[in-house]
């Protein structure tokens, strides 16, 4: 197992690919890589307005809110998703035209795209209690810290604490134990992704 633990000091800003915003950058693989050649990346944005969403052919993605009164995702002729509050995620595809309009208010989204061709991805909301509860099994895992504090250990060689806002990386081997995850504050939340070749 490979571990590494990332703070708002390792993401970088940098702007929408349509130009209607900024973004942060949490994590992109290849690491340099360009808006037009990752094979995953993770990111995210402050949706101060109603407007379109940047194209992506080619791209999974999975978007929820970490803060905000609601977002509705209008995909034209494929539907309309609603987002009525934070860690509710919605799937789509990057090449669908979409358009966000906000419910109540600017939001904050955590966004994750992954290249079709190459790679599976997968996130679902984990909220711990004081007991451990494993964090899913797979080549690479994400674990955002999206609320509270979370205590992580996975043997002797990973035991830590993550606070809101910070995010672990872990590569594993397929005779890899999987990682733990307990509450150490009220509230806790953290968004795990799982991420496994085609």
């Amino acid at each position: 197992m490979r571990s590494v633990r990332l703070g708002p000091g390792d993401f970088r800003t940098m702007p929408w690919k349509n130009g209607g915003g900024a973004t942060t950058e949490l994590l992109i693989e290849p690491p340099g890589a360009t808006l037009d050649g990752f094979c995953w990346r993770l990111s995210m944005a402050t949706v101060a307005s109603s407007g379109p969403f940047s194209s992506f052919p080619g791209i999974d993605r999975t978007l929820l809110l970490l803060e905000g009164g609601g977002l509705e995702l209008d995909h034209g002729p494929h539907g309309r998703v609603l987002l009525p509050g934070p860690l509710e995620p919605a799937a789509f595809a990057g090449e669908w035209p979409t358009r966000g309009r906000l419910l109540d208010g600017p939001c904050r989204d955590f966004n994750v795209m992954s290249d079709r061709a190459r790679v599976r991805h997968r996130l679902l909301v984990l909220r711990p209690g004081p007991a451990p509860a494993a964090l899913p099994a797979a080549p690479t895992v994400l674990a955002f810290c999206a609320g509270g504090r979370a205590a992580l250990s996975a043997g002797p060689g990973l035991q830590l604490e993550l606070p809101a806002g910070e995010l672990l990386r872990l590569d594993l081997e397929p005779s890899d134990r999987p990682a733990l995850a307990a509450a150490l504050a009220p509230a806790t939340a953290l968004v795990v992704v799982t991420l496994e070749p085609r």
